[in-house]
């Protein structure tokens, strides 16, 4: 397994160039680390700090974050110690260097980023959850899908971009999307729309609410505020038909989202926070990003990969730590 060697503080290290070491424990294991250490458990930041779901999360169902790990036998804390040792975290029954840094680094980060997703897949809905924590050069990221199971990574801050975009991967290639005539599969939604943000939601609770019929009207009233297209210098002003058919597609075929929010301090010691939503479609992410048109409050529903998070959380670092 690839090591990374944080300094003292977490602000200095050998290897900078290092690929991410990654290591599995257990809630139990996270709470023995503070129970030795006389510090807030990690696992009770990350569950503690996520996000409440929001209507997209009722319906796709939510997850049980799980109690805190509970005091078990002699065996389980010696296995929990073994585990802290194998990571690389406890020395002889102590906090070694390593894992002092990760503390540091993980209680006192000058950048976070706390990203939850929430899935529907036919098996059942998954919700993966995990907070990077940036200080120096280096990155401590913590990550689960069932609050009792942690993956624990540490990073060199050159590699961030990566393990972000790893967050936001879903092989949607699995799906087996509907396909047109000619065997190809049709995009669900034109590459970008613009429209009104309080469309988008009134569409969306009409659709919840099987209220079909008002959806003709409810475009109708905003007839010729909606903008979309297949690039930024090519979106046109779009048919109210293909309006409600749209913003009933994004209702109907979502499997998921994502929200992102970034949390910093200004260079005045300000403290600031960005948020970045996406929504998964079958035939993957598009992102929704509010913005001010002619007097009107709208929303650009745009297309996404993966690897455009970093991007975007990198953009919002930026204004938050200005």
């Amino acid at each position: 397994m690839s090591t990374v060697v944080l300094g003292a503080g977490g602000s200095e290290a050998r290897r900078h160039t290092a690929p991410p070491r990654r290591d599995v424990l257990s809630r139990a294991a996270l709470d023995r680390l503070a129970a030795l250490t006389g510090t807030p458990s990690l696992a009770t930041r990350l569950l503690d700090g996520c996000a409440a779901d929001d209507g997209l999360g009722e319906r796709l169902g939510a997850a049980s974050d799980g109690g805190p790990g509970a005091a078990g036998s002699d065996a389980a804390d010696e296995a929990a110690k073994e585990a802290l040792a194998s990571a690389g975290l406890l020395g002889s029954g102590i906090l070694t260097e390593q894992g002092r840094a990760v503390l540091d680094v993980w209680h006192a980060p000058t950048l976070a980023v706390e990203l939850e997703m929430l899935v529907a897949l036919p098996s059942g809905t998954v919700r993966v959850r995990s907070r990077h924590h940036s200080r120096g050069r280096w990155v401590v990221c913590l990550s689960t899908a069932d609050g009792e199971v942690f993956e624990l990574s540490r990073l060199a801050v050159d590699s961030w971009w990566l393990e972000l975009a790893r967050a936001a991967h879903v092989d949607t290639r699995t799906w087996r999307p509907a396909r047109d005539t000619a065997g190809a599969v049709p995009d669900v939604v034109p590459g970008i729309i613009e429209t009104p943000w309080e469309l988008l939601l009134a569409t969306g609770e009409t659709v919840r609410r099987r209220r079909h019929d008002l959806l003709d009207q409810l475009v109708s009233d905003h007839a010729g505020t909606t903008l979309a297209g297949g690039a930024p210098d090519a979106v046109r002003v779009a048919d109210d038909r293909d309006v409600r058919r749209w913003l009933e597609r994004l209702e109907t075929t979502s499997r998921g989202r994502l929200h992102a929010a970034v949390m910093g301090r200004s260079g005045r010691g300000r403290p600031g926070a960005g948020v970045v939503e996406w929504v998964l479609l079958p035939d993957g992410w598009r992102s929704l990003r509010p913005f001010t048109r002619d007097g009107w409050t709208m929303v650009r529903i745009e297309r996404r990969e993966a690897a455009d998070l970093p991007r975007e959380l990198s953009l919002l670092a930026a204004e938050v730590t200005s």
